[in-house]
């Protein structure tokens, strides 16, 4: 099995919601088998030294709450999956003092831990595939392998003894290969999200250029075209002027559309344009405002850059907010600065809570727009929706 392994696409949103609803679960999931452990620790007080249970229960009861409030609570992160495992293997060392001081433990009787292994290795499997949860996962029905056959472990023979770590290998490698299996394909779909955004954001810019040459095209044919024809009538002094200062005119207005259309730049008018049929084909049922205009021309990068920045913030947009949300992209022109914003009334974020290795965010949109001498602002709360503007002046 290819596991989804912690990459840059982590940052967008299927892959962090999988992980974020496996752990919410699994750690409901817990909190359940924690009651069996516990009737299990009940039936077994009279046999148990409790100097030693008592504070071992609480310890893994803790880290189980504390597993539920990570992941229902806070950021989710994997810490919580760690502790989980690093008590378990603390719980198998603490077998040998489990008994009470001068009893003998039942033969063919299960301590408290057995009902811990499991669920452990289950939490250490979710974390692969680092090599120590591997090896943490092979450890552990090899510990409990030799734990079992001791005299504090219940005293049971080999066949029990490999049933047993048979158990704490399948079950928990059962767990995890499912809970992968959703990992790699939400990894799938962040993938084709990225790949869907970096589309659109070309068929702007393709579609900007493409303007741009037809505006060049007809430029030369209306120029040039109309200059032979005003030569060919050019009968009477006056119309052999008009024609000289039709050519004149017409080799300014080659000149400088050579020096625009060297790849460089695009005019407004094409950017614009082209940008609104990008959003437009990105999400039909976005409300579209478009307003203003310039003479000013733009370089191809600076187009390209905001045609990305916005693809992604629709993209995100349309991860985060529900399908229903409604959504705005505004493009406003002046002879000052573009500004665009994409505005949506979705769910909203903590924007100190978005990961470093968020790229969608940090580097599709503000280093993006940065680099080119833009400014990103965002705007957003939980609750009350998120509304991203980009700007960028003209020199």
């Amino acid at each position: 099995m290819k596991f989804a392994s912690r990459s840059p696409y982590s940052a967008t949103l299927a892959l962090s919601r999988v992980d974020r609803w496996i752990g919410r679960s699994y750690s409901l999931f817990l909190l359940v088998s924690l009651i069996e452990t516990l009737g299990t620790v009940a039936k077994q007080l009279p046999v148990l030294n409790l100097a030693v249970a008592i504070p071992a229960i609480s310890i893994f009861a803790l880290a189980l709450f504390y597993n539920v409030f990570n992941f229902w609570f806070g950021d989710g992160n994997i810490h919580s999956y760690v502790i989980i495992g690093l008590v378990m293997f603390c719980l198998l060392a603490s077998m040998p003092f489990q008994p009470a001081v001068g009893s003998t433990w039942p033969e063919f009787q299960h301590s408290w831990v057995w009902w811990t292994t499991g669920g452990a290795s289950v939490s250490m499997g979710l974390l692969l595939p680092r090599w120590w949860s591997w090896l943490y996962m092979a450890l552990t029905p090899i510990a409990w392998f030799f734990l079992v056959q001791t005299t504090w472990g219940g005293s049971f023979g080999l066949a029990k003894a490999l049933e047993d770590a048979a158990y704490v290998t399948l079950f928990p490698a059962t767990i995890v290969g499912m809970a992968q299996l959703l990992r790699s394909a939400a990894l799938r779909v962040d993938i084709a999200v990225e790949d869907a955004a970096a589309a659109a954001a070309e068929r702007a810019r393709i579609d900007a250029v493409e303007r741009e040459r037809s505006r060049i095209d007809a430029l030369v044919h209306d120029s040039v075209l109309t200059t032979f024809l005003l030569s060919a009538k050019a009968t009477s002094p006056e119309q052999m002027a008009l024609a000289k200062t039709s050519a004149q005119d017409a080799l300014i207005k080659l000149k400088a559309a050579q020096a625009d259309d060297s790849g460089e730049a695009i005019s407004i008018s094409s950017f614009a344009k082209a940008l609104a049929e990008s959003v437009r084909r990105q999400d039909a049922n976005i409300e579209i405002d478009v307003t203003g205009g310039s003479a000013h021309l733009i370089k191809a990068e600076v187009a390209s850059a905001l045609s990305d920045a916005t693809a992604q913030a629709l993209t995100n947009s349309q991860q985060h907010a529900p399908f229903m949300s409604d959504r705005l992209f505004r493009l406003k022109i002046s002879d000052r600065e573009i500004k665009i914003v994409v505005r949506d009334d979705g769910p909203g974020f903590r924007p100190g809570r978005i990961p470093k290795n968020r790229l969608g965010l940090r580097v599709s949109i503000i280093e993006r727009v940065e680099a080119v001498g833009g400014r990103v602002f965002i705007e957003t709360s939980p609750g009350e929706g998120t509304t991203i503007v980009l700007e960028w002046e003209f020199a």
